[in-house]
């Protein structure tokens, strides 16, 4: 008798701690079509065209960029974020997510020093216990070259004009020595800033009280675009 109400209980408690999980959780699948549009066959391309298939309808990551890694973060202020690697053989994943407003899901794929170059970013709400597919627009990210201006104490961002311009840049401080650790400092406008166009550059002019001539080289800025942020470039001596 005793035997059978542990394993009663046992069984009680499982189902009740799926019970809570599908209530208070969305199943999220992620498709970037990333790795599949490359695998393809022109068969297999006829084939899922003529079923609309949603990996082929997603728009290709240009020939020019190697994609060797994917991953997802999904973050909100009530919410632990959750971190995953997303398979280069399917580019597709599915996620448990705690169901909630305000759920912002970036997608960000790279070269294979982690370098971040093709991304897409997607703010959703989640009611618990459904199945969403989640579609994410996804485009080459903002690379900028920041430099001292020692003459007026000024920071020079540089991007080039081949580039999707930035919506914003943030500014990030390295207090890391073995390995690097970034304190976000700033997030400024990139509308706010006066600027001038050069030669294929469209350079940005920002100043902060805590970079000067003695430490620029601990800070690091990245351009955020309508499908994320870039990667971090550290402020050089023009």
């Amino acid at each position: 008798m005793k035997r059978n109400t542990i394993i009663f209980i046992t069984l009680l408690s499982i189902i009740t701690m799926l019970s809570c999980s599908y209530e208070n959780t969305t199943t999220v699948t992620i498709d970037t079509g990333i790795r599949k549009q490359a695998q393809l066959s022109l068969i297999d391309k006829v084939i899922a065209w003529f079923s609309l298939s949603k990996a082929v309808q997603a728009d290709p990551v240009p020939s020019y960029l190697y994609i060797y890694s994917i991953a997802v973060n999904v973050s909100a202020s009530d919410m632990q974020t959750i971190t995953k690697d997303i398979p280069l053989e399917t580019g597709k994943i599915t996620l448990e997510v705690p169901a909630g407003s305000q759920r912002t899901f970036e997608v960000v794929a790279g070269y294979g020093d982690g370098t971040r170059i093709y991304g897409g970013i997607a703010t959703v709400d989640l009611s618990p216990g459904l199945n969403v597919d989640l579609d994410i627009k996804m485009g080459e990210l903002t690379l900028v070259t920041p430099y001292w201006i020692s003459s007026n104490n000024n920071i020079e961002i540089q991007c080039n004009t081949s580039y999707l311009q930035p919506i914003f840049f943030k500014v990030y401080q390295n207090i890391g020595s073995a390995s690097p650790i970034y304190i976000l400092i700033d997030t400024v406008a990139a509308s706010s800033l006066s600027r001038q166009e050069d030669s294929g550059l469209i350079k940005y002019y920002y100043s902060n009280s805590a970079i000067n001539s003695d430490n620029f080289d601990q800070f690091y800025i990245s351009a955020v675009n309508q499908y994320g942020e870039g990667e971090k470039t550290y402020i050089t001596e023009l």
